[in-house]
């Protein structure tokens, strides 16, 4: 490996890392620690973006092996104003596996940030940075797989839902969101002279 181009050695470690993650993303012990992480930042992000809603992400509660997660979906107005929070009704209930609808674009994102030849400082500030970012592009996805069930909640003219749905069919694929995350890698990751390494 030591006279190996770097390119080879990026991709290698790339897809070590990347099988890895991905193995490790059907073991349902180590999805029950990850989720509740995924859920606070992801239901943060989300409620910090669309305008009419308030979205809770909760540990799914049910008999099926095949969910991690819940969303639930309600009026922003309604539940601020509420004397009972529990006894708001949400618009919306969606059971989530997080191996299928969260987990591939971080998985992702960290392998390839690993395999990056930048220093552990710059790899989590790219973590950082990229992990953000995607925690947005899933908000979007959110809101454009809700907005036809939310017509109560939507806002006369909102930026963000106009954006969501402007990308609802291709936020249907998973092979959209993987493709993102190179240049979001890219963006949070480099200098222009980092690009030289893959050549040597």
């Amino acid at each position: 490996m030591k006279n190996m181009p770097n390119i080879f050695k990026f991709l290698l470690i790339f897809l070590i890392c990347y099988l890895g993650f991905s193995s490790l993303s059907y073991v349902k012990s180590a999805r029950s620690v990850a989720v509740p992480v995924y859920n606070a930042f992801q239901q943060m992000t989300l409620n910090m973006f669309h305008p009419t809603v308030r979205t809770d992400f909760k540990n799914y509660q049910g008999p099926s092996e095949d969910y991690d997660y819940s969303i639930y979906i309600y009026s922003a107005e309604e539940y601020k104003y509420a004397a009972n929070k529990r006894a708001v009704n949400p618009h919306v209930i969606s059971n989530q596996n997080a191996k299928i609808t969260a987990f591939g674009p971080f998985i992702m994102l960290i392998s390839l940030i690993i395999a990056s030849p930048i220093t552990w400082k710059r790899k989590l500030l790219s973590f950082a940075i990229g992990g953000f970012l995607i925690l947005v592009l899933l908000s979007m996805k959110y809101t454009s797989m809700f907005d036809a069930n939310m017509d109560t909640l939507k806002p006369i003219s909102s930026t963000w839902v106009s954006l969501s749905n402007l990308f609802s069919n291709a936020f249907r694929t998973h092979e959209f969101l993987t493709l993102m995350i190179i240049p979001i890698w890219a963006l949070s990751s480099f200098r222009m002279k980092d690009w030289k390494w893959f050549l040597k």
